[in-house]
């Protein structure tokens, strides 16, 4: 039997990485409140680290205060429309959408973001089960490897082995399992 084609192993490693994400969320899903405060937790350690907690709170305050504004023009324009109407307010559809907001600059966004990414592997890795997300996550990263070593010949796998040794890299445990799995003849 010959070994497996790029598309196969393509296939293969497509398929694990479903059954991975599937775990992945059901973890997710046994534990929302832990992920829900992780990212909360990050996005504040984010704008704390970079120096933006202040400038961010004082946007929100005016975004709250534009969106306060807003709620109020809506209303006395729905108050408008129903005297107009002779209806009551409650029968005038809110139909009256102000194109302005309050976001961020892109720029200040996207550094946000990166860091808010970072804090949030951070925690992540201080707690058990966004420790195991983590190893998950790591496997699926490394499936397409993962699958080409399940395959190959015995040499690849001495020197995937020594280059891993090299730079300190521990296999995962997907990883071990395909440096163990024994070459077939026909390699």
């Amino acid at each position: 039997m010959p070994g497996l084609t790029m598309t196969e192993k393509e296939f293969w490693k497509t398929r694990i990485a479903v059954r991975i994400g599937k775990r992945i969320e059901a973890i997710h899903a046994r534990h929302p409140a832990l992920f829900d405060r992780l990212k909360r937790e990050a996005r504040a350690r984010a704008l704390e680290s970079l120096g933006l907690a202040e400038a961010y709170a004082e946007q929100e305050a005016i975004q709250a205060e534009e969106e306060s504004l807003d709620r109020r023009r809506k209303s006395a324009k729905r108050a408008m429309l129903a005297t107009l109407r002779g209806v009551p307010i409650e029968d005038v559809a809110d139909g009256v959408h102000l194109g302005y907001g309050g976001e961020p600059p892109h720029e200040a966004a996207e550094a946000v973001r990166k860091r808010q990414a970072l804090h949030e592997a951070e925690a992540l890795a201080a707690d058990p089960i966004g420790r195991e997300v983590a190893r998950w996550e790591v496997e699926r990263e490394n499936l397409l490897d993962t699958v080409w070593l399940a395959t190959s010949p015995i040499q690849i796998k001495q020197l995937w082995t020594k280059v891993g040794s090299l730079l300190g890299d521990e296999p995962t445990g997907l990883e071990r399992e395909a440096l163990a799995i024994e070459p077939t003849d026909d390699r």
